[in-house]
């Protein structure tokens, strides 16, 4: 993943070139999703050798912040080796710039319906002119982190790095998704399947309607982005997932299921060492 890695680790690293490339070579992004708000744990999983970490601001409280320190401590403790993802709260730009300021590989843009949210959060994670993300004064040193390869300035780097993924999890979405995936500037697509199924509460039309995200991900060459159980992985590959985590990657789950284990094994231990001592 080093590969991926700006000029500095301040810029943010090339995850559009990374999801580019599963395409090419059938590899996939495998990933560990955050939904514990600590630094502590961003340490820990930048030290393994996951390719991304899903910074989930949707369904966890964040402040700026803290949201900016962790994305600044998954590429220092990992060494840029890991990119930091980014699922922002809303569709606001400010949201958006601040995970963007902070060195965030991507953004994943939750509850996207139409064409027209698509583009306005494109517009949010581009310079102009490409886009309309505002400039930020702080966020690099002039002469110290600003490094560019040639004819190029950061800016540019940071429009051809950033990844946009919209997040497809209602009827309406689904209906505009052929649209959505053929704008420029879509890199991937995140399915939300437990609110899409939800919003359907209809087994039979939600199964449909994921047939469809997949017909429409194989025809138009665009990644999918998604978590699920192991027993799944091969048919989510099948379909498209070129950006994946299994629900054994999750900090707050990893921490439970540590828990029980250890937890079984030590009574185990316990109760063979006073059964042999009676």
């Amino acid at each position: 993943m080093d590969r991926y890695n700006a000029l500095h680790l301040r810029q943010s690293p090339n995850l559009r070139l990374a999801i580019a490339d599963t395409l090419k070579n059938g590899n996939v992004l495998l990933g560990v999703g955050i939904g514990i708000p600590s630094l502590e744990t961003c340490k820990i999983i930048a030290a393994t050798d996951t390719d991304w970490i899903w910074i989930d601001a949707e369904h966890t409280s964040y402040s700026p912040r803290l949201l900016a320190d962790m994305i600044e401590t998954v590429k220092t403790y990992s060494r840029g080796r890991v990119i930091p993802v980014v699922r922002v709260p809303s569709h606001a730009h400010n949201w958006i710039g601040w995970a963007l300021d902070a060195g965030a590989g991507g953004v994943m843009i939750p509850h996207t319906e139409t064409p027209e949210e698509v583009r306005a959060s494109i517009n949010g994670a581009r310079f102009p002119p490409r886009g309309h993300r505002s400039f930020p004064p702080f966020a690099l040193l002039p002469g110290l982190q600003d490094a560019a390869p040639d004819g190029k300035t950061w800016l540019d780097v940071a429009s051809d790095h950033v990844a946009v993924i919209p997040q497809i999890e209602s009827r309406r979405g689904v209906e505009n998704l052929e649209e959505i995936m053929q704008i420029e500037g879509v890199d991937a697509i995140m399915i939300g399947p437990t609110d899409l199924s939800l919003e359907l509460a209809d087994p039979t039309l939600f199964e449909k309607s994921m047939a469809r995200i997949h017909e429409l991900a194989l025809k138009y060459k665009k990644p999918l982005v998604g978590f699920g159980p192991e027993s799944m992985i091969s048919e989510k590959y099948q379909a498209g997932y070129r950006m994946m985590g299994t629900t054994k990657l999750v900090d707050s789950w990893i921490l439970a299921d540590g828990i029980r284990d250890g937890m079984k094994s030590g009574r185990e231990v316990i109760e063979a060492a006073r059964v042999g001592s009676a």
